[in-house]
């Protein structure tokens, strides 16, 4: 049976990341179809709270965020790596699409569509702003947000031809790297959007190379057995490098609440730190459904305090 179990849904930007991941590496993965709105009754028994998507499970083990999803899937499976190549600058490129490029994305995406938004999405999504979205809103800042989508792709249009004239067909080189996975999400996200790509052609060419990977093997899997699946299992040893008391004074053993940053009201996550390290942090969590499981964030992006 196949231990990559992806909760997830269709439309998310940050699904198809993993999803294309999944298809670079060829490897086999458990589909759970999560729904795109609050409430997510079975995800967030196995997060504890957190309700964004995508999740991956191996097990008892619950990895959120992409970024840290992506890490697990090149360590457990190191080829075809996305290690970032020598002179390359892929960091950098993921750094501007999540602080910058897909926040435009976002704003031209909701704004083009405004009219044909579900009003149960609109109410999710402010839910997790802790602000109101309004269609009327959203529409105006339509015409800025194309302006600085343009602006930028044509910075990305010049650098992926010259790299094409080189010979580099990816943003890390001969090979696609993490920014070339995130930046993808984001342009896919837009092309969902009905943007216009068609004065971008080393942009659209580049984006077809990339989604020429696909999504590996997927395979359809409910929620109730992800849960049994967690429940039968045990997470996997923690790694022996924790830092307690960390640089903030949280310690092992403390109960802690992990909140993200961003879009993070009405998620956090409450339970015992088992692990903490400069890169990750591991909450363990008891529950009626799933028993024991150990759930894990990337230290960058997510807020940490003591509960109570």
């Amino acid at each position: 049976m196949n231990e990559l179990i992806l909760h997830h849904y269709n439309e998310s930007p940050y699904a198809e990341k993993v999803r294309v991941l999944l298809g670079h590496k060829g490897l086999a993965w458990r589909s759970v179809k999560v729904p795109r709105v609050a409430p997510k009754p079975d995800l967030v028994t196995l997060t504890g709270g957190y309700r964004k998507v995508p999740v991956l499970q191996i097990g008892a083990d619950v990895y959120c965020d992409t970024h840290l999803i992506a890490e697990v899937l090149e360590a457990r499976h190191p080829e075809p790596s996305i290690r970032t190549e020598p002179g390359r600058f892929t960091d950098i490129v993921e750094h501007w699409v999540d602080t910058n490029l897909f926040a435009r994305a976002v704003g031209y995406t909701f704004g083009a569509l405004a009219d044909f938004l579900p009003d149960a999405l609109l109410a999710d999504r402010a839910a997790l702003r802790g602000a109101p979205l309004e269609r009327e809103a959203l529409k105006a800042a339509l015409p800025l947000a194309t302006q600085e989508l343009h602006t930028q792709l044509t910075w990305l249009e010049t650098a992926l031809s010259a790299a094409h004239t080189d010979g580099t067909p990816f943003v890390n080189g001969a090979r696609p790297g993490g920014g070339d996975f995130t930046l993808y999400s984001t342009l896919w996200f837009l092309a969902n959007g009905r943007f216009d790509f068609s004065g971008l052609p080393s942009v659209a060419a580049w984006m077809a190379r990339m989604a020429a990977f696909g999504h590996g093997k997927p395979e359809d899997c409910s929620a109730e057995a992800s849960l049994l699946e967690a429940a039968a299992a045990l997470p996997a040893p923690l790694p022996t490098d924790s830092v307690s008391p960390d640089p903030s004074g949280v310690a092992l053993g403390q109960q802690v609440q992990i909140t993200p940053e961003q879009l993070g009201h009405g998620t956090s996550v409450q339970g015992e730190l088992v692990a903490i390290n400069a890169r990750r942090l591991t909450l363990r969590l008891h529950t009626d459904r799933c028993g024991e499981v150990h759930v894990h964030f990337p230290r960058l992006g997510y807020r940490l305090r003591t509960a109570g």
